[in-house]
């Protein structure tokens, strides 16, 4: 077992510790390499990435792929701040959907963090030294809208050496280990992007070609690889209430404990230009890895169904007044609508899925939807809808469209977001928006000067395509927020369900 005194001062009562059958680390930390450099940590990295380096290192004696984590932004700074006063341990608490399947394990493999706007020249030496292998992140899917007129993007292509972007610091890291001579690091974004490793390389080359570096485009084309992944583990923000459970039921003082799901699924491209973990070691079931050349099927699996479903059950459940999304899919209106949804509007359009029994996958979804334990918040999935809506829905919308089909319940989903947009829900309450490219493209004006009309934000390629020149769906679309303008989102729902066509 780990000697870390930290771990000594996180336990605070040892009996319930122990009463609960926590795991520690059973690796001395100090002999962990920083084999990985992790770009915003937040709660889904440390439930995910983390928790899998952290079983390699347990159960397997792997000590190459300790984490150091990186915070870009502001405001991970108290993240930054718990995280160095616990030294990166911290818990990890899983809650099935039975009130006693609750695991407790205490994660070790983050041995380091910068918060990168105060310590930006730590940060990029970090990333140039050659013991890191990887650099990941979890940098949100609005964080690819790369926008090169950015002041923060300005400034970095002007300073190499304190830059403020997960951009700018993977570019000019790069930059060093080649002027360096030093083999290049992996770029892996764990983000819900469909190939999220081509739009990351993507980022990272426009990126690149704004500092008029030809030696550097080169070097990133030729020698840096950009693993596709598909990530899976529904992880909500903490609460009080999480860390008030953790140490009055484990025993633990933790500033900021995980709580997440059961499930874990890690679906990844085997291609890794400076070494990788043995993600071969996780591949039962009990941790779901799968190291593949194809990750595509996977990645449009999950995105069209998981994260879909999460997209179009929020927004409406919000307007319902409800907090949690379990508590949305305790609603028969919504379970009705979701799993319309899934089978008759995105089943469909999905590739054949390698090893997958897809019924079997939509019932998981739903009973993972369903889990009063997570405390999921609607107000959390309900975050940048303008960048989730491309990925998730509109692929969906547009394949139907093509074939000649009316998607019905996608038409739901894309209205009461336009209603969300509104800025206000059903009792007057304002809605504070969370979603930097609808601020950006000032949506919540236009849908406050335009209601109910949504054909304004329809005709916004860059989040619906080509969409709204079909007639029948754009008029859908439009009788869903006048209907929820005027009648409210419960009875628009019950009518729309009412009103689904018969499948043929």
């Amino acid at each position: 077992m780990t000697t870390d005194s930290t771990l000594t001062q996180l336990i605070v009562d040892k009996s319930k510790c122990e009463s609960v059958h926590t795991l520690l680390p059973t690796y001395d930390r100090n002999q962990l390499k920083h084999g990985i450099v992790h770009l915003s940590v937040g709660n889904f990295h440390r439930s995910h990435l983390a928790y899998y380096m952290d079983v390699l290192a347990s159960e397997h004696g792997e000590k190459d792929w300790g984490i150091v984590g990186v915070g870009v932004r502001s405001f991970d700074k108290p993240m930054s701040e718990v995280m160095k006063a616990q030294n990166g341990l911290y818990t990890l608490v899983t809650k099935g959907t039975d009130e006693n399947d609750v695991n407790v394990r205490i994660i070790g493999s983050l041995i380091r963090y910068i918060f990168a706007p105060d310590e930006p020249e730590n940060a990029l030496s970090v990333l140039v030294h050659p013991d890191t292998k990887i650099v990941s992140m979890t940098i949100t899917e609005s964080g690819y809208d790369l926008d090169m007129n950015n002041a923060d993007i300005q400034h970095d292509l002007k300073n190499a050496e304190k830059p403020k972007t997960a951009f700018g610091f993977i570019v000019h890291g790069l930059d060093a280990r080649r002027r360096a001579n030093e083999k290049p690091f992996t770029v892996m974004s764990c983000d819900n992007v469909q190939q999220n490793g081509e739009v990351a390389k993507k980022c990272i080359l426009q990126f690149a070609k704004g500092l008029n570096n030809a030696e550097l485009v080169e070097y990133i084309e030729n020698k840096v690889t950009f693993p596709n992944a598909m990530v899976d583990r529904i992880t909500p923000a903490t609460t009080d209430a999480d860390r008030k459970y953790v140490r009055s039921h484990c025993g633990i003082a933790d500033e900021w404990p995980v709580v997440t799901e059961p499930f874990i699924q890690w679906v990844i491209e085997d291609n890794f230009c400076n070494g990788r973990p043995p993600l071969e070691l996780l591949s039962s079931s009990a941790y779901n890895v799968l190291l593949t050349e194809h990750v595509e099927a996977y990645e449009c699996m999950k995105m069209r169904l998981l994260n879909a479903s999460h997209t179009g059950m929020c927004y409406i459940g919000y307007l319902m007044g409800y907090t949690y999304i379990h508590e949305i899919m305790l609603d028969k209106q919504i379970e009705i609508y979701i799993e319309q949804l899934m089978n008759n509007e995105v089943t469909p359009t999905l590739p054949p899925v390698p090893g997958i029994d897809l019924e079997k996958y939509k019932r998981t979804l739903v009973e993972r939807f369903s889990n009063p334990h997570i405390k999921d918040t609607a107000l959390r999935v309900c975050m940048d809808g303008a960048s989730k809506f491309p990925k998730f829905l509109v692929p969906t919308i547009v394949e139907q469209l093509k074939r000649g089909n009316y998607p019905h319940f996608s038409a739901l989903a894309v209205g009461a977001w336009i209603r969300y947009l509104g800025g206000s829900d059903e009792q007057n309450k304002p809605i504070t928006l969370q979603d930097a490219l609808a601020v950006e493209l000032k949506l919540s004006e236009l849908a406050e000067k335009t209601k109910p009309s949504a054909k304004e934000i329809l005709s916004i390629n860059q989040i619906f395509d080509t969409i709204a020149e079909n007639t029948q769906f754009a008029e859908a679309v439009e009788k869903v927020v006048g209907l929820l303008y005027k009648v409210g989102s419960k009875e628009t729902l019950q009518q729309w369900v009412n009103e689904a066509p018969t499948k043929k």
